[in-house]
C-alpha cells in the first residue's frame, strides 16, 4: 500500500484517477463497444469523401501537400555518397520475406504473420479485440516484436531501392504487404491496434509509399480505395484513443500519435475529419512538445534513443506544416531547435554516435538512410535543415533524409560548434576537450525515471566510447536482466548494499525517485571541474567530482553518511573490448588506433576487485546497443566493506602518463599539477595547484 500511495504521489492524481477509470472500462467492455471490430469491405469510404473525384484524381492533388511532388533524388549522381546499394540488398530480402528487426535482428518468412513473434517463435491471436491482449507477460513474450514489422518501416528501403533502379518489384512488394496486412489484421483485432503511436508510425509509412508509388501501375483505384479506408480508420482511432497516450503515456508516444492525426489531416482534407485531426494533431504536437522538452533542450524521457524519436516526429510534421503554409509558432519552433543542439553537444562527430544513454527501444521510425542505427547525424542534420536551412554537419552522406523531406535546398554550413555546457533542468553536464568528451548525470527528478542511474559518467575518446552505458536489452525479458540493464549494477557509478538507487515496482515504474543536487560545474585554470551528489541511499551519501586535466580523468567518489559494515561497489563498464587487469588496482585498454591507456582506482580501505566479461550469477559485464541484443564487455568493479566514510579516486588517461595517490586519500599527484582534495563530507572535492 505505501509503494502504491507513493506512485500516486509520483505520477500524480490525474494519471491515476485516468488509469483506474481506464481499467474499469476496459474490464466492462466499454472500450470494446466504443472500438467495435468491423470489416474494411463494409466500410463505405465515400460517405467520409467530401469530393465526387476518383482516388487517383485525389492522390495526385494530395501529392501536391506531401514531402516531394515527383521522386526527388537522382541516385545516379550520389549513389555512391549514399550507399544506395545497402538499400537496394535490403529491398531485394524484403521482396524475398527477409525483414530487419531492430537494426540487428534478420528474419526471413514464406509468409509474413503478422501477429507473430520471431524472438519467440509464438503468435499473438488474430481473431481477439485488442483490449484483450496483454502488452507484457503474454504467452507470445515481448509485444514490440509484433509491432516492429507492422510499423511497415520496411516501406521506405523499398522507395529508396525504387527510386534508384525503376524496377517494378518494389512498387508492387508494397501493394502485395499492404494488402495481406489488411487482410489478416481486421480492424480493432489483434495486437497491431493495441497502440496509437504503432499505429500513427504505420500510418506515415503508408502515406510515403502511396505517394512514392502513385504513377506506377500496381497503384489501382481498388487499392488506392483500400489505403484510404486504412488511413481513415487509423487516423479516426487514434484521435479517439489520443487520451490513453495523453494523460496515462505521457511521453513521445503522445508527440507520435499527434503527428499521424496531423499527417492524415493535413495531406487528405477530402476526409470529413480531416479538418478536425489537423488542428487536434497540431495543437498537441506543441503543448506536449513545449513540456516534454525542457527550457534547456534536454527531454523527459532520460533517453537520447527516445530523443532522436521525439525529433523525427516534429521534422516530419513541421516539414509538412512548411509545404501546407500551416506554420507553427516560433516559441515552439524555437524549443524544436533546442532539443537538436542538446543532442548534437552530446555526440560523437567523427561516428555520430551519442552515449548509450536511457531506454533504447530499437526505434528509428524514419529510415531513409544507409547510416549506422546508432549514427544520430542524419535525423539531426534533417531536423536541422528543416529549421534552419543549413547544415550542421560537413559530410555528404548523412544529406538523404534532408533529401526526401526538401524540395529544394541550399548547401550551406552552420557555424555551430561543439563545447562544454551545462543543462541543469534535465540534469546533464557535458565536459570536451579537443579529443574527448565526458557526460554527467546529476538530476532531481520531475517526470518519471527511466533508470537508476545517478551520476553516472560515460567517456568517449575520439571514436571510441572508453566507459559506456549498459543499454537497455529487452523491456519484456526476466527480472535479473532488467535490474541489471535499468539499474545501478551497470551503470558507471556507486552501489551500496547491492541495491539500485531507486526501488522497482514494475517494468516501467521505480519508486522513491532520486534528489540530486549539483555543487560545482566549472574551468578553472585551464581544468574543467563538475562536482554533484546524490540521495538515493539516504542517509547515505554519494557525492563524485569528475576533473579533466589535460590527457587525464580524475573521478572522487566520497561515501559518508550512516555507515555500518556497508558494502559499497564502484563499476566501471567499459565500451571498449581490449581490456585486461594488470595489477588489482589497474586495468589497461588498448584503442583502435594502438594507443594504451589505463583506468587506475585507488582507495585506503581493503578491496575485493575484479574484472567481469559476459558473467551471469552475478549479472555482469554484458552491454547492449540494439534492442533484444546484448554482447559481453569488460566491466570492473571494486568493492569494499566499509563502517566510515569512504573514497575512490579513479583516474583514467594515456598509459605513458604519471599519476599517483596519497595514501591517506588527500591528494591526487598528475604528470604536471598537484590536485589536494578536502575532507570527505566538506562542501567541495578539489583544491586545484
Amino acid at each position: 500500500m505505501k509503494d502504491k500511495l507513493e506512485m500516486v504521489q509520483n505520477m500524480g492524481l490525474s494519471w491515476t484517477a485516468f488509469r483506474v477509470k481506464y481499467e474499469i472500462e476496459k474490464k466492462l467492455g466499454l472500450l470494446k463497444k466504443q472500438f467495435p471490430a468491423f470489416s474494411y469491405e463494409e466500410m463505405n469510404i465515400h460517405k467520409a469523401i467530401k469530393s465526387k473525384k476518383s482516388f487517383k484524381q485525389l492522390t495526385e492533388e494530395a501529392s501536391h501537400r506531401y514531402f516531394f511532388g515527383e521522386l526527388p533524388i537522382d541516385y545516379a549522381k550520389l549513389k555512391d555518397v549514399f550507399q544506395i546499394e545497402k538499400a537496394i540488398k535490403e529491398a531485394d530480402g524484403i521482396c524475398n520475406g527477409t525483414f530487419q528487426y531492430f537494426s540487428k535482428h534478420a528474419f526471413s518468412y514464406k509468409h509474413v504473420n503478422w501477429q507473430y513473434s520471431p524472438h519467440t517463435q509464438k503468435s499473438a491471436p488474430q481473431d481477439v479485440h485488442w483490449t484483450d491482449i496483454a502488452d507484457l507477460g503474454s504467452e507470445f513474450g515481448d509485444i514490440k516484436w509484433i509491432w516492429e514489422l507492422s510499423r511497415f518501416s520496411f516501406v521506405y528501403p523499398l522507395v529508396r531501392a525504387y527510386t534508384a533502379t525503376n524496377d517494378d518489384q518494389y512498387a508492387e512488394v508494397f501493394w502485395k504487404y499492404f494488402e495481406d496486412f489488411i487482410e489478416h489484421n481486421p480492424p480493432e483485432l489483434g495486437a497491431n491496434y493495441k497502440c496509437g503511436q504503432e499505429m500513427s508510425l504505420r500510418l506515415m509509412a503508408w502515406t510515403f509509399g502511396l505517394f512514392a508509388f502513385r504513377t506506377h501501375p500496381s497503384t489501382t483505384e481498388q487499392r488506392l480505395e483500400m489505403l484510404m479506408k486504412a488511413v481513415y480508420h487509423h487516423a479516426d482511432h487514434v484521435e479517439k484513443h489520443f487520451d490513453f497516450a495523453l494523460k496515462s503515456v505521457k511521453n513521445n508516444h503522445s508527440l507520435s500519435e499527434a503527428a499521424g492525426m496531423y499527417t492524415a489531416g493535413i495531406l487528405f482534407p477530402f476526409f470529413d475529419k480531416a479538418e478536425k485531426w489537423r488542428k487536434t494533431g497540431k495543437k498537441y504536437i506543441r503543448s506536449e512538445a513545449m513540456w516534454q522538452i525542457y527550457e534547456d533542450g534536454s527531454y523527459i524521457q532520460h533517453s537520447f534513443n527516445y530523443q532522436r524519436l521525439a525529433i523525427q516526429d516534429l521534422t516530419w510534421v513541421v516539414r509538412l506544416s512548411q509545404i501546407n503554409n500551416d506554420p507553427f509558432d516560433d516559441g515552439f519552433l524555437k524549443r524544436f531547435g533546442q532539443t537538436v543542439l542538446f543532442m548534437y553537444q552530446h555526440q560523437n562527430l567523427q561516428s555520430g554516435r551519442l552515449p548509450n544513454y536511457g531506454m533504447n527501444d530499437g526505434a528509428y521510425i524514419h529510415p531513409l538512410t544507409s547510416c549506422e542505427y546508432l549514427d544520430h547525424r542524419p535525423a539531426l542534420q534533417a531536423a536541422w535543415y528543416t529549421l534552419h536551412g543549413t547544415f550542421l554537419y560537413d559530410d555528404p552522406s548523412v544529406n538523404e533524409i534532408v533529401y526526401w523531406l526538401s524540395r529544394d535546398f541550399e548547401d550551406s554550413l552552420a557555424q555551430v560548434n561543439q563545447s562544454s555546457q551545462a543543462y541543469p533542468l534535465g540534469g546533464y553536464y557535458a565536459l570536451r576537450t579537443d579529443d574527448s568528451f565526458g557526460m554527467i548525470r546529476s538530476a532531481t527528478y520531475k517526470h518519471r525515471p527511466a533508470q537508476a542511474d545517478m551520476l553516472h559518467f560515460d567517456l568517449w575518446h575520439q571514436e571510441e566510447n572508453i566507459l559506456a552505458d549498459a543499454g537497455t536489452f529487452s523491456y519484456n525479458t526476466d527480472m535479473n536482466h532488467i535490474l541489471y540493464f535499468n539499474g545501478t549494477a551497470s551503470h558507471n557509478t556507486v552501489m551500496v548494499n547491492n541495491q539500485d538507487q531507486m526501488k522497482k515496482a514494475s517494468r516501467f515504474i521505480w519508486l522513491n525517485w532520486t534528489k540530486s543536487k549539483t555543487l560545482r560545474a566549472e574551468k578553472i585554470n585551464n581544468m574543467q571541474i563538475f562536482e554533484g551528489e546524490h540521495y538515493g541511499y539516504s542517509p547515505i551519501t554519494h557525492r563524485r567530482g569528475v576533473i579533466q586535466a589535460g590527457e587525464q580523468w580524475i573521478i572522487v567518489d566520497d561515501i559518508f553518511g550512516s555507515l555500518n559494515n556497508t558494502e559499497i561497489s564502484l563499476s566501471w563498464l567499459f565500451g571498449i573490448q581490449n581490456v585486461e587487469q594488470s595489477q588489482p588496482n589497474e586495468w589497461l585498454m588498448k584503442l583502435q588506433n594502438d594507443e594504451e591507456w589505463s583506468l587506475n582506482m585507488f582507495t585506503n580501505q581493503k578491496v575485493e576487485s575484479q574484472l567481469y566479461k559476459g558473467n551471469i550469477k552475478p549479472l555482469r559485464g554484458w552491454r547492449s546497443l540494439y534492442y533484444g541484443h546484448k554482447d559481453p564487455f569488460p566491466q570492473a568493479v571494486l568493492k569494499v566493506e566499509v563502517c566510515k566514510v569512504t573514497r575512490f579516486v579513479t583516474v583514467v588517461g594515456p598509459s605513458r602518463l604519471k599519476r599517483a595517490v596519497s595514501p591517506k586519500q588527500d591528494e591526487v599527484f598528475l604528470a604536471d599539477c598537484t590536485i589536494k582534495l578536502n575532507k570527505i563530507g566538506d562542501q567541495t572535492i578539489f583544491k586545484l595547484t
